[in-house]
């Protein structure tokens, strides 16, 4: 139970400091990462069970004008980042080694795949 709450401690403070790094108050950006959020939530509501999926954040990243969603499981250790404009899963990390990538980029390592996934969810 304490390895569990560990991780979403953990989490909850990498969720922290990617919108901690987001300062730019733009009334436009705003409005357009509530939008995302909105789409995150309808689409995490649609495509998982609420109490056994897990945590999501997500972020609008204005550079690439698409709307992310990263998904954290702690009880199958695995991380999903999709692109919720379209649906489409973009990258996955399983801590068993099954799964390691971000769009077509392969990784071999949890801290590989969250160095890959930041571009992503901090722009």
């Amino acid at each position: 139970m304490k390895l569990f709450q560990n991780h979403i401690l953990l989490f909850f403070l990498v969720i922290l400091f990617i919108f901690a790094g987001c300062g730019d108050n733009n009334k436009e950006d705003d409005q357009l990462q509530a939008k995302c959020g909105k789409k995150s939530e309808e689409f995490f509501k649609k495509s998982y069970d609420p109490i056994y999926s897990g945590f999501y954040a997500s972020h609008y990243n204005k550079k690439r004008n698409k709307c992310y969603m990263l998904l954290y499981n702690p009880v199958t250790k695995r991380k999903i980042l999709y692109d919720v404009d379209k649906s489409n899963l973009r990258g996955m990390y399983s801590s068993d080694g099954v799964y390691c990538f971000v769009y077509e980029k392969k990784c071999k390592t949890e801290k590989e795949w969250d160095e890959l996934v930041e571009p992503y969810i901090q722009e």
